[in-house]
C-alpha cells in the first residue's frame, strides 16, 4: 500500500536533486491554473497524488493514451511547481502478491 508513495517520494526526491544541480528556476503557479493548463494544452489529468513527509503533494498527470506525463509538487503554503514532465508514459501491470496469487 505504501509502495506506490514512498516510490513516488523518492523519485521525486532524485529529480530535485539533480535539478537542483542545474540550478533552473522552478516553473511555479497556482495548482488549479497549472492543472488546468495541462488539461487544456496536452488532455493530461491525474493519475496518481501522494503526501511527502513536510505535507507537500506530488502529483502525476498523463494524458489518456500516455504520450506526455508531468510530475507536480504543491508545496504546503500553496504554489505548485514543475518537477518534470516527459512523453511516452507506460503504466506497470499489476502482480497480485499474497494468497490472492
Amino acid at each position: 500500500m505504501w509502495k506506490i508513495p514512498s516510490l513516488i517520494v523518492l523519485v521525486f526526491s532524485v529529480i530535485m536533486f539533480a535539478s537542483a544541480a542545474k540550478a533552473a528556476p522552478p516553473v511555479c503557479g497556482d495548482r488549479a491554473k497549472v492543472i488546468d493548463r495541462l488539461s487544456a494544452k496536452y488532455s493530461e489529468e491525474p493519475v496518481a497524488i501522494g503526501i511527502t513527509a513536510n505535507g507537500g503533494v506530488i502529483e502525476v498527470l498523463k494524458a489518456p493514451d500516455g504520450a506526455t506525463w508531468t510530475i507536480l509538487f504543491t508545496y504546503p503554503s500553496g504554489p505548485c511547481c514543475l518537477v518534470a514532465s516527459g512523453e511516452a508514459w507506460q503504466d506497470l501491470e499489476a502482480k497480485l502478491k499474497g494468497p490472492q496469487a
